[in-house]
């Protein structure tokens, strides 16, 4: 074998064995750069644009939940007449799950007849120890009577009854003594249907304990009566004629023409003609039916006033 020849086998040999073969030095961080990454993506496996695609499906989610569990309701403010004698309807709340309801009550002379307190039991009428005057033991609560419903009094004494739905398709009576009332008033509740009851005066038929004025019997039924009431939130019927007031402000009296009846609403007392019947609610508003005339005697902190009823 030639010198040449040997040379050239020395060298295939050095570069073949890794005990000849040159190595370069390490490079500072690289050798612990791939562990580094792997533990941080293996303490957070999501990248941000992944959070983001779950939050958004998490916020369809618990919007989804909330369009199934609850209902979009407009509310109403109403009045409806009741009292305590044998053969009357039952007024029917519409109730709706997440939207309050507000039962105020009122004797005949639009004074507050408070709900009984009953302080012989535990509060009554609560659904899920929902009720908000559940108390210490012996406390006691408002009579009142329900199920499947959240019902409360904001104070002992009050004349406002809270009720809201403990379910999304509510359905069930509920029964409310007043102080000093002969029974118990009945209501259905039902489910609203897009619509629930948000302020629902009950105006009793009879005189409770705060009540004002002197007692009177009962009138007799007048041809305008059945539109007493709406008329004492200020809806009149289609059929009525709006009347020109003069002497007196139109915030403090309104007239229409109903049939051959007068009917008034004002907060001032009426001293003549003589009333056929009337109605009182709350904030001492009355609405009073008479014969037609052209000039109604007022009364207002003992001042007598005169006012002119006409034809616009």
């Amino acid at each position: 074998m030639s010198r040449r020849t040997f040379r050239l086998a020395c060298a295939v040999v050095a570069l073949s064995c890794p005990a000849f073969a040159q190595q370069s030095p390490p490079q500072p961080g690289n050798a612990s750069a791939p562990s580094a990454k792997a533990d941080v993506e293996q303490a957070i496996p999501l990248t941000p644009g992944m959070i983001r695609d779950l939050g958004r499906r998490v916020g369809d989610n618990r919007r989804a939940e909330e369009e199934v569990n609850t209902e979009i309701a407009s509310p109403i403010s109403r009045r409806v007449n009741v009292s305590f004698a044998p053969g009357q309807s039952t007024p029917i709340v519409r109730i709706v799950k997440g939207y309050p309801t507000a039962l105020s009550f009122f004797d005949r002379t639009g004074q507050p007849w408070p709900i009984e307190w009953d302080t012989n039991s535990n509060p009554a009428g609560q659904a899920n120890n929902g009720n908000c005057n559940q108390g210490p033991a012996g406390g006691g609560g408002p009579a009142v009577a329900s199920a499947g419903f959240y019902v409360c009094t904001p104070t002992q004494g009050s004349n406002v009854l809270q009720v809201a739905a403990a379910s999304l398709q509510p359905r069930g009576g509920l029964l409310v003594t007043l102080k000093g009332a002969p029974k118990p008033i009945s209501f259905m509740l039902v489910a609203g249907g897009g619509t629930y009851d948000a302020d629902l005066t009950v105006q009793v038929g009879e005189r409770g304990p705060n009540a004002k004025g002197p007692a009177t019997g009962p009138v007799a039924p007048d041809t305008a009566s059945p539109f007493l009431t709406a008329m004492l939130d200020g809806a009149p019927p289609a059929e009525a004629e709006p009347l020109a007031v003069s002497g007196v402000s139109p915030d403090d009296l309104r007239a229409w023409k109903v049939g051959n009846r007068v009917v008034l609403r004002t907060r001032f007392a009426l001293i003549s003609p003589e009333w056929l019947a009337s109605q009182t609610g709350e904030g001492g508003v009355t609405v009073y039916s008479l014969p037609v005339t052209p000039i109604v005697l007022l009364s207002q902190d003992g001042r007598t006033i005169s006012a002119s009823l006409s034809e616009p």
